[in-house]
């Protein structure tokens, strides 16, 4: 087998295909990052940040769909949920 041609058998030939996406989806995809953005602990300037930075480019993807308010309201509502890193002290039963 040639070094550039893949071996349509082979199941380690990666393949990638496109599937639609409608604005639902979009939404879905931007709670996704901002609540993983949130779980590493990271505060809502820093991830509107990444959203609004074209070098990320599913991010910035759902930053040009679903516009920046919509993104800040999304943003803002995961950082208020997700916002605390493990162990952190909340402020109940002290």
């Amino acid at each position: 087998m040639p070094y550039h041609e893949p071996d349509s058998s082979d199941p380690q030939v990666l393949v990638g295909v496109g599937l639609p996406a409608d604005a639902e989806a979009m939404r879905e995809m931007a709670y996704v990052f901002a609540e993983e953005f949130c779980r590493m602990g990271w505060d809502a300037q820093r991830i509107l940040r990444v959203f609004s930075n074209p070098f990320y480019a599913g991010a910035h993807r759902a930053y040009r769909a679903l516009g920046e308010p919509a993104l800040r309201a999304i943003v803002v509502e995961c950082v208020g949920v997700w916002g605390r890193r493990r162990g952190e002290p909340t402020g109940e039963g002290a």
